[in-house]
């Protein structure tokens, strides 16, 4: 409702320059309204608020050479995708449907067009996978493990996969969708959840994926690898103390920065946990250490590079957009995020030192990350050591000390909710 308020003042209402002092309330008005279309990635209402905020710009002789530069760049790249759509809309460049089939039953795998697919869940105990512009020849109906299996065509352009349970172990990978249906795994899960974690949500967002690589390191090792395993590891032992966990990717492929932010708001998270590696300038092998980042606006240099390198994929925002934006943050989020920064951080170097040494403390530190923008919970961003490094990057592809990483997160993020009930 809230946004449908903003929209309708942004579209009913221009500027009002009778006065200097409505000049400025609508300026900062409009300053909201664009960041909110920023975020939602709503062109239209970023170029109307543009437009408004130029002209109270102006009334109040503010410097607005950016926004007009920003609006001019907006609308004739509005003007060449319409004409472009309307050269290309022809019935032959409509998506082809892709025939699609079941190629194992325990593990269930069914093969995919792509990577994309809809993923939701229906009265609390049935998965459901919606694959786009695909066909199966005829219905699927199976019991695995006591775990019923439905795939039907669910009408012209999408094929259906619904698993009558209310947890299951899945990830796509190598454009498949793969469905654990072990009893063992399904026992697991249920196990009776402490009342103090019952309510808990977390979102563990594995940093990069598919065609974003994230840094690459010594022996061309990958960011993103390395992450997703830290990632599933951390999953697997906050699940077993107790808190339900979601992953905004469970393979190789591309998820944009928006999305991640926008699935963890969706799943009411209590708590963000971005990972990542970090990649030193200049590919200088002696930069060592464990960070921990939350989101503020900074002038330190180190972070400012760091988060540079991170926000690569966020090409529309310039330096002015970031700063309104990182203005209009909530300070409580911001303290609540740093706490969590600090026990995580310490959490991680106490489990590592156990059995490594030479475990180099990066620090806590503010820096202004795209993918921690527009969360409405504590987000932190971790950088769990550096790929330029040739002892880090040896560590951070071997599963004994990924799964000390996730067990120095776990508990940290215990600590945390001790602290902050």
């Amino acid at each position: 409702m809230r946004f449908l308020l903003v929209f309708l003042f942004s579209v009913l209402f221009a500027c009002d320059t009778t006065s200097i002092n409505s000049a400025y309330k609508d300026y900062y008005e409009y300053q909201r309204i664009y960041i909110s279309a920023i975020l939602d990635n709503n062109k239209n209402k970023e170029i109307s608020a543009l437009k408004n905020l130029i002209k109270c710009g102006k009334y109040l002789n503010f410097n607005v050479k950016e926004y007009e530069n920003k609006l001019k760049r907006l609308t004739q790249k509005s003007k060449v995708l319409t004409k472009t759509e309307k050269e290309h809309v022809t019935p032959n460049n409509k998506p082809q449907k892709k025939y699609i089939k079941i190629i194992s039953s325990n593990p269930f795998i069914i093969t995919l067009p792509s990577n994309n697919l809809k993923h939701f869940i229906l009265r609390k105990k049935i998965h459901v996978f919606d694959i786009p512009y695909t066909i199966i020849p005829k219905m699927y109906s199976k019991k695995i493990n006591n775990i019923q299996i439905k795939v039907a065509q669910f009408n012209k352009k999408i094929v259906r996969v619904a698993i009558y349970s209310p947890k299951i172990n899945y990830k796509i990978e190598n454009k498949k969708l793969i469905i654990y249906l072990n009893k063992k795994i399904t026992q697991k899960q249920t196990l009776i959840i402490p009342k103090t974690y019952k309510q808990r949500v977390i979102v563990i967002d594995p940093g990069h994926g598919g065609k974003d690589s994230g840094g690459i390191g010594i022996g061309h090792r990958m960011e993103k690898i390395a992450v997703l395993k830290i990632a599933k590891y951390l999953y697997s032992e906050l699940k077993e103390m107790g808190y339900k966990v979601y992953l905004t990717r469970h393979g190789d492929y591309f998820i944009p920065l928006r999305e991640r932010t926008h699935f963890a708001n969706q799943k009411k998270a209590d708590l963000f946990i971005s990972i990542h590696c970090n990649i030193a300038p200049h590919h200088y092998t002696k930069v060592r250490g464990i960070e921990t980042y939350f989101l503020s606006p900074t002038r330190n240099d180190r972070a400012i590079r760091v988060a540079k390198i991170e926000n690569k994929e966020v090409k529309g925002l310039n330096y002015v957009d970031q700063r309104v934006i990182l203005g209009f943050l909530n300070r409580d989020r911001i303290i609540d995020s740093q706490k969590l920064a600090i026990d995580i951080q310490a959490g991680m170097l106490y489990s590592l030192k156990k059995k490594y040494k030479q475990v180099i403390d990066g620090g806590v530190r503010p820096a202004p990350f795209w993918v921690l923008v527009g969360t409405q919970m504590p987000a932190i961003l971790i950088e769990t050591g550096y790929l330029t490094n040739p002892v880090e990057a040896k560590r951070l592809f071997n599963p004994a000390y990924q799964k000390l990483l996730a067990k120095g997160i776990a508990a940290g993020i215990y600590n945390y909710f001790k602290k902050n009930p």
